[in-house]
């Protein structure tokens, strides 16, 4: 996906994205209600379960801990495989089965008796969740367009969090229907612990759902690998191939160890902000929980508010410079925080810190899925969940560790008196892990990006930053720069149409008042056409499927600087016989020079300018090549290979479902130019 313009549209032409629009998407809608459900439903089992097992024990502190000690261990030895099982398998299964499993377990607590027990059931309810969330996050990209991604994630974090005092709240009030439901013998587990009703209403959010869930269509919810025999599945051989997928994908990598960091950075303020908020307030008890309220009050604003505010500044910048400069943002905040000596100045630094860290968390999280293929999402997204609980347990563990290892000391001169607390210095440590790793992420991203040189600061502006997409992410790849145009390109098989289907369409954009250019490819330039003499020449013939590659790409960024590109600045729709998808398909899948390669070649020579929309003219090879009328080098290479190069149409069009319209193109003249109309009118707006 692409940064939004100022005029709210991508720089792929993407529709503008609102909230109104993105909930009149049904399966989002569902999804989304799913979300807030199964969010205010987590943060109430949490809180309920708290409250339980502390009154189980009398050793209530060991009994909290042990149950939020079971609820990180498990992720760290299972959350990548739950990422294989979301990409391997049905994930609409695999939700409806963690939520009915997950309304059973939470349901049993009430009739537990043995902390052990609980411990045990709070394992498996976090092996679920831990299922559950990767393929919920995999999901979205196919539920929404690109341009909506963005909303959508805020949308989803901003009920996540937001649902958390709803949580502890509702544990409260429940505490009313429970005294009154404990009269009656039917109900008579709540006399001893009232909060137990807490984990009924819990079980009822796991099976909402889980009904909503079951229905979801299938192929909105189902990998490629899904549809393959699992008969000689290795899970490991899946699980390694994820990790080195973020190996090598130098954006995907940083992305990921930038959210590490981020939580082992924040992990210290988590750890040791209650001990901090003391000496903000002059060391009394009632007065350091009062001024750690405030301080998380503000912090969680600012992160709301930071989450809020994420989509309209990528209208302005780039997506891959905002949440660098959130991580810088929020460690200097931190810094300053850790700086100060009363509360008062201290809240609205702590207020930038969350905002901070709420633009780069929802960056981030947009970013990932947009960068990621389908079938390796689950996978990324289990090792990021994975690391963010690994690097919040060593930090909450390692940070007051530091801070008393340093301890407490006073420096005094003649006029200043300097507090040098374990707890202070360690909260700048963190601050400056923070403003470093948002350094480091802009550095990385330049190398990603084949710019050396190191990345500049102006402000918390980043400057300079540009990134080359190598993978597919819904309809186009991060782009390098916003346009004001439309971009169609019609693909398909040898004698499909599309020039008949080109010409009618055009005449109809330019009846409703569009400035139209109509182009092909090779072609489209003087230059262009001299090197579709080279190859479609059939004395061509024998010429190495890299050279064809290279002569594509060659003709392609003639094509784009002469013709497609201006034309785009100067708001008109483009409309093109072939383009990037052709040379996927047949350099990339049918001549087997691959795909990614193929992709990362045209990514270079068009600057990185990909369609709004690909409508792809599906029609049997065969009646295409009887239509066709044949004589030039591709048109001569057989039936055989014009089978596989529909076939790869088809994959492309699976793979990538948000980027592509398939048109049957098999009916009459009016009946496809139907459908080609009805799947571009969306784009046209409201004109």
């Amino acid at each position: 996906m692409g940064n939004q313009s100022a005029h709210g549209r991508g720089p792929f032409g993407d529709r503008p994205s609102t909230i109104l629009g993105l909930l009149q998407r049904r399966y989002f809608r569902r999804l989304w209600a799913v979300t807030t459900v199964s969010s205010l439903g987590d943060w109430l089992g949490v809180f309920a379960l708290t409250i339980y097992v502390k009154n189980m024990s009398g050793r209530p502190e060991f009994a909290v801990g042990g149950v939020l000690l079971f609820r990180v261990v498990p992720g760290l030895f299972f959350g990548p495989f739950a990422g294989v099982l979301a990409d391997r398998f049905d994930r609409r299964r695999l939700m409806v089965t963690a939520d009915l499993c997950r309304a059973a377990l939470i349901a049993t607590i009430p009739f537990t008796h043995n902390l052990w027990q609980v411990y045990a059931v709070s394992a498996a309810m976090e092996i679920l969740s831990l299922l559950w969330a990767p393929s919920k996050d995999a999901t979205v990209p196919n539920l929404v367009e690109r341009s909506q991604l963005m909303t959508a994630n805020q949308l989803s974090l901003i009920t996540t969090y937001a649902t958390f005092p709803l949580g502890g709240a509702l544990v409260a009030v429940l505490a009313i229907p429970a005294s009154l439901l404990a009269r009656f013998d039917a109900f008579s587990v709540l006399r001893t612990q009232p909060v137990s009703l807490a984990f009924f209403v819990d079980a009822a959010s796991f099976l909402f759902s889980s009904a909503m869930i079951a229905t979801f269509p299938a192929h909105l919810m189902r990998t490629k690998r899904a549809y393959q025999s699992v008969g000689s599945w290795n899970p490991f051989r899946d699980l390694f191939e994820g990790f080195r997928f973020i190996r090598k994908d130098l954006f995907v990598r940083t992305l990921v160890v930038s959210a590490w960091v981020a939580f082992s950075g924040g992990s210290a303020i988590i750890s040791l902000g209650p001990i901090f908020a003391g000496k903000l307030a002059g060391g009394s008890e009632a007065g350091a929980q009062a001024a750690w309220g405030a301080l998380i009050v503000a912090v969680g604003f600012g992160l709301v508010g930071g989450m809020i505010s994420a989509s309209a500044i990528a209208r302005r910048r780039r997506r891959e410079s905002i949440f660098p400069a959130g991580l810088v943002l929020g460690g200097l905040a931190a810094i300053g925080v850790a700086s100060m000596t009363s509360i008062r100045p201290a809240l609205p630094i702590t207020f930038l810190a969350g905002f901070g860290a709420g633009i780069a968390w929802v960056t981030i999280f947009t970013l990932l899925q947009e960068r990621t293929d389908d079938r390796l999402r689950g996978r990324t997204f289990a090792t990021l969940y994975t690391g963010i609980q690994l690097s919040l347990f060593v930090g909450l563990a390692g940070w007051p560790l530091a801070a008393g290892a340093i301890g407490d000391h006073v420096v005094r001169t003649e006029n200043y008196i300097f507090d040098l607390a374990g707890s202070r210095i360690v909260l700048w440590a963190g601050g400056l892990f923070l403003v470093a790793s948002g350094i480091q992420a802009v550095r990385l991203l330049r190398k990603a990006a084949g710019r050396p040189g190191t990345a500049r600061l102006t402000g918390l502006r980043f400057t300079g930053l540009r990134f080359t997409g190598l993978r597919f992410t819904g309809r186009a790849l991060v782009a390098g720069g916003a346009r004001a145009g439309l971009f169609v390109v019609f693909e398909g098989v040898e004698g499909a149409g599309k020039s008949t289907q080109m010409s009618l369409l055009s005449e109809w954009l330019r009846e409703r008042g569009r400035h139209v250019v109509v182009t092909r490819e090779p072609g489209g330039t003087a230059i262009s056409e001299q090197v579709r003499h080279i190859l479609l020449d059939p004395g061509s013939e024998g010429m190495d499927a890299k050279t064809e590659a290279l002569l594509f790409a060659a003709a392609r960024a003639q094509h784009v600087a002469a013709v497609i590109r201006p034309a785009l600045d100067a708001n008109s729709v483009v409309v093109s016989d072939r383009y990037i998808d052709s040379s996927i398909a047949y350099q990339g899948v049918v001549r087997g020079l691959g795909e990614e390669d193929v992709l990362r070649l045209n990514a270079w020579a068009t600057d990185e300018l990909l369609p709004d929309l690909v409508i792809l003219l599906h029609l049997d090879s065969d009646v295409g090549l009887n239509r066709s009328a044949g004589g030039d080098r591709m048109e001569n290479e057989g039936a055989a290979f014009h089978r596989k190069v529909g076939e790869a149409y088809l994959h492309l069009a699976r793979e990538y479902p948000s980027r592509f319209s398939v048109v049957d193109a098999s009916g009459t003249v009016e009946q496809v130019q139907g459908q080609i109309r009805a799947a571009l009118l969306p784009f046209l707006g409201a004109e």
